[in-house]
């Protein structure tokens, strides 16, 4: 069993050990395609990658896109709250069901990273309820900032930009993506 206190570690399990293959499977962004060709970004980064498929797809719409995760093997092995990119690399940075993941501690963090190298716009989802796997010791509980509602974090991201709800998911949660016109001088 991994310490579930250290998220890399946690997720590198899940990932490579905990016999769980559905785990990573599901493509968050899914629903969201139409927003990001709406926004018509040229480069894009996807955090919390996953399996890749999100990238893949970008890659068939001249998208230059790159993946970042740091557990599931695919793109730039990396932790969010150390992106090894310049400021304002890419033109839109995603995130799908990935900031609910982060220690409360670490939130503030991983937002400024991300809006360190994102040019315009960021294109998120919030699971807002619980996420739990089942491991040999019982359940183990996946997002860390569970009792954060909707209003909650509109105020947490509107401090980084416009946000506006758009859409539904399609992968059978009822949340809509989170669109940011970030605020940038220049």
């Amino acid at each position: 069993m991994p310490d579930i206190t250290c998220e890399r570690d946690k997720y590198l399990w899940i990932y490579n050990e905990s016999g769980n293959r559905k785990y990573g499977k599901k493509n968050h962004g899914f629903g969201a395609y139409d927003i990001i060709l709406e926004l018509q970004p040229e480069t894009l980064l996807d955090v919390g990658c996953g399996k890749g498929d999100l990238v893949e797809w970008a890659k068939t719409k001249r998208i230059d896109p790159t993946g970042l995760d740091f557990a599931s093997g695919y793109g730039v092995q990396a932790d969010l709250l150390d992106i090894p990119f310049f400021d304002n690399t890419f033109d839109i940075v995603t995130a799908f069901d990935v900031l609910e993941h982060l220690r409360p501690e670490d939130l503030d963090k991983g937002l400024k990273e991300l809006y360190r190298v994102a040019k315009y716009y960021w294109v998120l989802s919030i699971g807002y309820g619980r996420s739990r796997i089942k491991t040999p010791d019982g359940m183990m509980q996946l997002h860390m900032i569970t009792t954060k509602d909707k209003k909650w974090w509109f105020d947490k991201l509107s401090a980084y930009g416009d946000v506006n709800y758009r859409g539904n998911r399609l992968d059978g949660d009822e949340s809509q993506y989170i669109v940011c016109r970030l605020k940038k001088n220049g």
